[in-house]
């Protein structure tokens, strides 16, 4: 009886003794992914600036399953994010250069990324900037014929999510000058809307992508 019980003790002992080794494991397993996912978007923010048509951004080569790397850090918004500012830039280029679709799906892919994030977004810098970039969105969507009605209403609404943005955060000097273009179109006599004036909106390329709070 006690020869059984010193065995029991012995494999209680290595039980524990490798599930202690396993967890140590799992725990330096999940460090590597915590940094892997650090180091990835530090790394890509910076290709992002530099191209923002670069693909496969933001996605760290984990190893645990699952990622609960991302779960711990929280990494949902963070992305989230960037996605949306992606999707600006796949609207610009009209093309996504990861999945083949046209330029109406990518403009609205892009305005619904947006607008999540103008009232989900963890910040107001983040907000702001979405904000920014839908009233870019609209000013710079082509529309069919020179209907003075039209222009009029993409002008109206352009003009609200500047002042939207601004109001949200009044540091947000691109969207001040957005704003002010838009209000310089719309007075008497100004009314022409045509390719110069579309292409002189701001948008701070890349700015936005590592803003505070945006990264880990």
């Amino acid at each position: 009886m006690k020869l059984l019980r010193r065995r029991l003790r012995r494999h209680r002992a290595a039980l524990l003794a490798l599930l202690c080794a396993g967890i140590a494991i799992i725990v330096a397993l999940l460090a590597a992914d915590v940094s892997a996912w650090r180091s990835t978007v530090a790394r890509d923010d910076l290709r992002f600036r530099a191209l923002p048509a670069h693909t496969h951004l933001w996605r760290p080569p984990t190893v645990l399953p699952g990622d609960p790397a991302s779960l711990l850090i929280g990494t949902g918004s963070t992305i989230s994010y960037r996605r949306a500012l992606q999707y600006f830039w796949f609207s610009r280029i009209g093309s996504d250069p990861e999945v083949r679709q046209d330029t109406p799906t990518l403009r609205a892919t892009a305005q619904n990324k947006l607008l999540s994030l103008v009232s989900s977004a963890p910040n107001s810098q983040e907000r702001s900037i979405a904000a920014n970039l839908l009233g870019v969105l609209v000013v710079t969507t082509p529309t069919i014929g020179s209907d003075a009605g039209g222009t009029t209403q993409v002008l109206t609404r352009a003009a609200q999510y500047f002042q939207q943005a601004i109001a949200i955060d009044p540091g947000n000097t691109d969207a001040k000058q957005n704003l002010e273009l838009v209000l310089r179109l719309q007075q008497p006599g100004k009314g022409r809307f045509g390719h110069d004036a579309r292409s002189g909106y701001g948008f701070g390329k890349g700015r936005g992508v590592s803003s505070p709070g945006g990264g880990y």
